[in-house]
């Protein structure tokens, strides 16, 4: 059976590095996480958590609840922390609250029943929502992707991403921009809006209401960019707060026959794999998914196993990938 000094020696680092990449409680870089990870990878290499399971009563199975699987962010943040779950020795029971609120209640209060050791949760989304099973849990909860005041999370720097959405498009000499908001309610999009707002103020720059579309995180949204662009004076570019309502606006302005990036600059958000299915492939804000899952897993187990209940909030940078779908305003436009 291998074990860990195998690993480092596999990977060509410490074995005190490796203990971090699976404790988290160190920076590991990512050639060096990747390089640990195909070490595990090819010597099978498991931790051995039998003895302490038997000692603290625990059955090594998470929860997870995510809004909408089919949503392919959720989808590869849901694969990310399956692999984690997997390298760490865990199970992982999935259930999906078809962003429904009661729903999603119902099915926290079903995997609490299940001997579950701890939960992670992609919550629907309202700020207000925290129930009172979540506020004063029987087992540990960490929050992925949205954040709960009080409670620890794991989650992008959404305003962050939300900065170097607005400065790539400012820099490019775009003047009237628009946003394709999706649900106001949502945490992380109101977090990306205000870095894109307040980075546009260092170009001197802002977004009026006639140019801010509200709705829900869908395809559909995106589709509205319709009413952006028969404004007498329309936007030369597009802020979209996730890459499905990108892929919507992109929809309708071909319907349109609008052209990006030459009759239009359109950003994402997430960096979801069909990103790079469209022609030009889309311009984004990356999340790391696979460091975003990684991470939930690492800070849930250690509240599990160490009972450190402090919340901790965990802010993970994005980067923007520039692609095909901005261009540089067009004279006259």
């Amino acid at each position: 059976m291998s074990t860990i000094k195998d690993v480092a020696r596999r990977a060509g680092v410490a074995p005190s590095t490796v203990s971090h990449y699976f404790t988290g409680n160190a920076r590991v870089s990512e050639a060096t996480r990747a390089k640990i990870e195909e070490a595990v990878r090819t010597l099978g290499y498991r931790p051995n958590l039998a003895a302490r399971s038997l000692r603290l009563s625990q059955t090594h199975t998470i929860g997870l609840v995510v809004p909408n699987i089919a949503n392919p962010f959720f989808a590869e943040i849901v694969q990310s922390i399956g692999f984690a779950c997997q390298q760490l020795g865990y199970s992982l029971l999935l259930a999906d609250s078809g962003n429904d609120e009661r729903r999603e209640l119902e099915l926290l209060q079903s995997l609490y029943k299940q001997h579950i050791d701890g939960m992670l949760i992609i919550h629907t989304g309202k700020r207000d929502e925290r129930s009172l099973m979540a506020t004063n849990p029987p087992i540990p909860i960490v929050y992925v992707d949205r954040e709960v005041d009080g409670l620890s999370s794991v989650t992008s720097d959404n305003y962050a991403g939300g900065r170097l959405a607005a400065r790539h498009l400012a820099g490019l000499g775009h003047r009237r921009i628009g946003i394709l908001a999706g649900d106001p309610h949502v945490q992380n999009v109101q977090q990306r809006i205000a870095g894109f707002r307040d980075e546009l103020k260092e170009f001197g720059l802002s977004v009026g209401p006639k140019y801010v579309i509200n709705g829900s995180q869908t395809f559909e949204t995106g589709r509205d960019v319709q009413f952006l662009m028969v404004l007498s004076k329309p936007p030369t570019a597009i802020f979209a707060t996730n890459d499905i309502i990108a892929l919507g606006a992109w929809n309708k302005l071909c319907d349109m026959k609008l052209r990006v990036p030459e009759d239009i600059s359109l950003v994402g958000y997430d960096n979801i794999d069909m990103a790079e299915w469209t022609v030009p492939p889309l311009t984004t804000v990356a999340q790391d998914k696979r460091e975003l899952g990684r991470q939930s897993v690492v800070r849930l187990i250690r509240e599990i196993q160490v009972k450190d209940s402090t919340p901790t909030v965990i802010h993970i940078p994005p980067r923007l990938i520039v692609r095909g779908s901005t261009a540089t305003r067009r004279s006259g436009a």
